[in-house]
This record gives C-alpha cells, sequence and structure tokens, in this order.
C-alpha cells in the first residue's frame, strides 16, 4: 500500500556522505585470508553517484528507475542504506517480496538502526504477516526505547491478535511516557470489544483528565454509562452537554437513546419533537435519528408509534425518497406485517431499483411465505439492477434449494461464495448443496474453508458432522463436532438425531437410542429422525418398536419409497 510508506523526500549530501564514506559501509566477506574486503575507492564512489541518482529519481516518483539505480549501486557497494532504500520503493510499487528481501538485508547490515526495522514492520503489515511486523516493531522499541510512537504502533499490532497483551503494553507506555490520549482510546476500546465496560469507563476518563473540555469525550463517556445501566448519570453528562451544544443531533440522538432505555417513553418524546420541529433538519439527518427509534422496537413494541411517526412525516415530506418507505417497510416485518412491509418495499424497489435493499426485502416476504417461485422471480430480475449483490444470489441460493432444485442453488450460490467468500451462512449452504448433488469433495472442501472462519459455528458442525457419518468418514471426529453442536443447542431436534446417528454408525446403539429418542420427546415430527430411531431398535433387535418407527415415519413422509420397501422387508 503506497500510503503506509513513509518516503524520505530529500537525501542531504552530507548524510549520505556519512554513510557511504570510507569506514561506514559493511564491506563483502572475502575469500582470501584477510579480515575483510576492501572496497577500492573508485567502487565507493561510483555507488555513491549511483545512490544520488536513484534518490533523486524517489524525489520526482518515478521509483521503477530509483530501483534500477540502487540495483547498480549495491553490485559495487553493500550498505544498509542501499538496501533499506530499495526496500521502500519496491513496497510503493506492491513488490511485498522484493520489499522484505531488501528490508531484512537493511537490518543485517546495520540492526541498531530504528528507521530499518520500522520500515521493514510496515511491508510486513503491507504483506498482512502480523507475527513478522510485530517482531520488527519489538526490535524497534529495543533499539530505541524512548520511542514512544514505536511503542504504541507495537501496541496496536499485538491488539489485532492479543488484546491482554496489547493492554499491558499500553500500561506500560503510561508507565513510561505518562498519561496519554492516544494509548488510553486503544485501551478503552479493547475493554470495550471484551465487554469489560467499567474499564473502558476509568480509560475514557483518563482521556477527559487530560482533555476535560472535549465535548466528544464527554459524550462517549455518557455512551458508556448508557451502556453499563447508568442511565440517570448518562442523563447527567449529557445535559451538560445540551447546555453547550443545544442543536447537536448526535447528542439529542443519545439523550433519546437513553430515555427509550429507561422505558421513559415520554422525554424520549420530547427530544423526537426537538427535531421534528426544526425545519431546516436534513432528511438524512432525520433518517439517522429515526433509526434510534427503530432498534429498540424489538425490544419493546411501544417504541413503534414514535418511529412511525417519524418515518411517517419523513415519507409525507419526500415521498419520492425511497429510504422512509425501507424504515417502514422494516418495522412492518419487525411487528409481522408482511402485507404491509411488502407495499413499502415494493414502493422502494420502483423508486430506486439501483438498490438492493428493496428487491432483497420484496423477495424476503416471499421467502417467509415459502412462495419460493415469486422469491426467485424477483431476485432473478434483480440481478439486472444489482448484478453484484451478494444477498440477492445468497437468497436466490436458499430458495432454489428449498425447491430442491440443487443444481440451479448451486450456480447462484458459487456466485454468493465468489461476491462473499467469508459469508458462513454461504458456504454451509453451498456445501449442504454439494452434498445433496453428489459431489462430496467439493462439499467437504466447502465445509473444511468455512470452518477455518468459524470453527465453532454450530450449524457448520451439525451438518458436516452428519455427512462425514452417513458416509462412514472420520466418525471420531464427527462425534466431536456434533458434540460440540449439541452444547450449544442441547435442545436442537436435528442436533440431538445427529448426535445419535454418528453413535449408530459407530454400532453403539444403546448412545444412539438415547439422543435420537430424546429428539423425538422433544416433539420432533421429522421423517428423517423418526426412521432413525426405527433403525437403532432394528438393531437392537426390537422389531416390534423398528416398525412402530417406520410407520411413523411413513406418515410424516407418504412418498418415501425407500421407507416403504423397507417395511415390507421388515429389515434394514
Amino acid at each position: 500500500m503506497k500510503g503506509c510508506i513513509v518516503r524520505d523526500t530529500i537525501v542531504p549530501i552530507v548524510f549520505v556522505l556519512g554513510l557511504l564514506g570510507a569506514g561506514a559501509l559493511t564491506g563483502c566477506s572475502s575469500s582470501e585470508k584477510t579480515a575483510a574486503a576492501v572496497t577500492p575507492p573508485e567502487d565507493e564512489q561510483a555507488s555513491l553517484s549511483f545512490y544520488l541518482q536513484g534518490s533523486l529519481y524517489d524525489q520526482k516518483g518515478d521509483y521503477a528507475k530509483a530501483i534500477l539505480e540502487y540495483q547498480k549501486a549495491i553490485r559495487l557497494k553493500q550498505d544498509a542504506a542501499i538496501y533499506h532504500a530499495m526496500a521502500k520503493d519496491y513496497a510503493v510499487l506492491g513488490d511485498n517480496q522484493e520489499a522484505i528481501e531488501n528490508g531484512e538485508k537493511a537490518v543485517q547490515h546495520d540492526p541498531a538502526n530504528r528507521s530499518y526495522h520500522e520500515t521493514l514492520g510496515q511491508i510486513y503489515v503491507n504483506a498482512e504477516n502480523l507475527d513478522s511486523a510485530v517482531a520488527q516493531y519489538k526490535e524497534v522499541v529495543h533499539v530505541d526505547s524512548s520511542y514512544e510512537q514505536g511503542w504504541l504502533n507495537l501496541g496496536r499490532l499485538v491488539q489485532l491478535r492479543n488484546p491482554e497483551d496489547a493492554l499491558k503494553l499500553y500500561s506500560e507506555v503510561i508507565d513510561r511516557f505518562g498519561p496519554n490520549s492516544d494509548t488510553y482510546f486503544q485501551m478503552a476500546q479493547i475493554y470495550d470489544v471484551t465487554g469489560k465496560l467499567d474499564k473502558a469507563t476509568e480509560a475514557v476518563e483518563g482521556m477527559l483528565s487530560l482533555d476535560p473540555g472535549n465535548f466528544e469525550i464527554k459524550k462517549m463517556l455518557g455512551d458508556l454509562f448508557v451502556r453499563r445501566d447508568s442511565v440517570d448519570t448518562a442523563l447527567k453528562i449529557y445535559s451538560e452537554l445540551a447546555e453547550r451544544k443545544p442543536e447537536n443531533l448526535e447528542l439529542r440522538a443519545s439523550i433519546a437513546h437513553a430515555y427509550l432505555t429507561k422505558q421513559d417513553y415520554d422525554h424520549a418524546a420530547e427530544q423526537l419533537d426537538l427535531i421534528l420541529r426544526k425545519d431546516t433538519l436534513s432528511v438524512d439527518d432525520q433518517l439517522r435519528f429515526g433509526q434510534i427509534f427503530t432498534q429498540f422496537i424489538q425490544k419493546d413494541s411501544a417504541v413503534v408509534p414514535y418511529a412511525l411517526k417519524l418515518f411517517t412525516r419523513i415519507r409525507n415530506e419526500h415521498p419520492d425518497d425511497w429510504r422512509p418507505y425501507w424504515f417502514l417497510g422494516a418495522i412492518d416485518n419487525i411487528m409481522k406485517d408482511d402485507s404491509t412491509a411488502l407495499i413499502n418495499w415494493t414502493k422502494v424497489k420502483e423508486l430506486q431499483p439501483s438498490s438492493p435493499d428493496g428487491w432483497v426485502g420484496v423477495a424476503s416476504v416471499y421467502y417467509d411465505r415459502n412462495d419460493f417461485d415469486k422469491s426467485i422471480a424477483i431476485l432473478t430480475e434483480a440481478k439486472s439492477y444489482v448484478p453484484d449483490e451478494f444477498r440477492v444470489y445468497f437468497l436466490l441460493g436458499i430458495s432454489y434449494q428449498r425447491k430442491h432444485d440443487d443444481i440451479s442453488a448451486a450456480a447462484v450460490l458459487e456466485k454468493a461464495v465468489e461476491l462473499n467468500g467469508k459469508s458462513v451462512d454461504a458456504l454451509s449452504t453451498l456445501a449442504l448443496v454439494y452434498d445433496e448433488l453428489k459431489r462430496p469433495d467439493e462439499s467437504d472442501s466447502i465445509y473444511e474453508r468455512a470452518l477455518q472462519i468459524d470453527p465453532k459455528n454450530h450449524l457448520l458442525l451439525n451438518n458436516y458432522g452428519y455427512s462425514l457419518a452417513d458416509r462412514g468418514l472420520q466418525l471420531d471426529r464427527a462425534l466431536k463436532m456434533s458434540k460440540e453442536a449439541v452444547s450449544q443447542e442441547p435442545e436442537n431436534q436435528s442436533y440431538l438425531d445427529t448426535y445419535g446417528w454418528i453413535y449408530f454408525r459407530m454400532g453403539n446403539y444403546t448412545e444412539a437410542e438415547k439422543w435420537i429418542k430424546k429428539a423425538i420427546d422433544l416433539g420432533s415430527k421429522s421423517p428423517v429422525i423418526h426412521e432413525h430411531l426405527g433403525d437403532v431398535y432394528f438393531k437392537l433387535s426390537d422389531k416390534d418398536k423398528a416398525m412402530e418407527y417406520w410407520q411413523k415415519a411413513l406418515q410424516f413422509d407418504t412418498s418415501n419409497e425407500e421407507l416403504k420397501q423397507k417395511i415390507e422387508r421388515g429389515s434394514l
């Protein structure tokens, strides 16, 4: 990434001469029986000349030509400064491998140079090699323990992998250099993400102690108190801020949020009325304020009238703006009024066909109604307007899958995964479809890929475990995966059946009966689960019970020809 490398704009002649003068360069080892090779003066002078020419090209931004000059220089005289210059230029040009190789040579030739380690660390960041980047930034602070920014950079890198270790580093930064607002901010972020809101509050209070008049920091502190359910404390802070900036929209939204948390709808409505009375307020600001109310609807339906009032007003004042229709549709959907949601989202589709939101909203209503044909028709049309929208392809794929059109499902889910390779939902559905299509190698590959992203995902663990068990593969691993899925959702009937079925495949019919029967006792009406229990009883030599559960399975699925034959045979 070009912007991540700090470039030297001018190389002072005195500095260069100091680096390349006699005795400053590190010579190459020689096969002669001398302590070190001595570069002839003419080679040193020529190397310096090439280096200076490369520096001039750097100043013009012609990094490729600069590298050519540095390569000529390095052939005559190996020196850390030249390797460092090449490392930076290769990084700017996006050649991380060459940048790393030259950066490593620079630090090898001059391991006490802080800047060389810092540059190499940044190159490793560009190459997404965080472990090596951390190692270089550790060298930075080892070489110069008084370099505060080096400690902060090290902390931010460590924070990506091990937040607890980063907190120790940030504490050391404060001990070494004194209170620092940026350090407190990083600590507050870590505590926030890890749910330690009391510690996050302490960190923000540390920031505020350094800048007591900072409006944003004080508001941040108020927001934290709301999340800690100390709403009255937050409201006191907000009140002080409101005296300073009574027109601040974000502050009014936070005050409304606090009152909604207390279920004090009258005071929340006062903030809403303040907003509605402002004729100069833009539609964007009104919509942002409305979002505050919308997010509370699922927690408490008493918020609905306030949200509807705001979005209805916006819709009436801006009838050609699609966004209020979308919010109204979302509220309808939350309140299970899919007919009105369909009307609003259809309007979104008509007003803004280039937005995927209307298409996805309409299709999702039909999908929830199990009207997969209409869902497929809407989403197929949507592809003409939003050809690269992940949600369109994913919803289309699961619509095909629900229709048991696995060939069509596979095609569109492959496109969905191409658009968003991190979506575990898309990956797990595609793996399931491949399994149905009897393409086990591809199915296993997708499952493994998804598990790398989310190794604890209970749906993945259950489905992959069942697939492996059904083929008699990796049964110990399948059992372990299934056990984890059941531990997360102990009353999920499908997961219990999978766990029992794996035991069946392992020949442990007593355990198989225990878990599959538990699924049925929880109310399962799945023909597959009942058939499985029948199979278990057959293996336990209880043919009467086997026949009983096979018959029940057939009642749930009268079209199952294989099950009919099993019943006629009276055996597996």
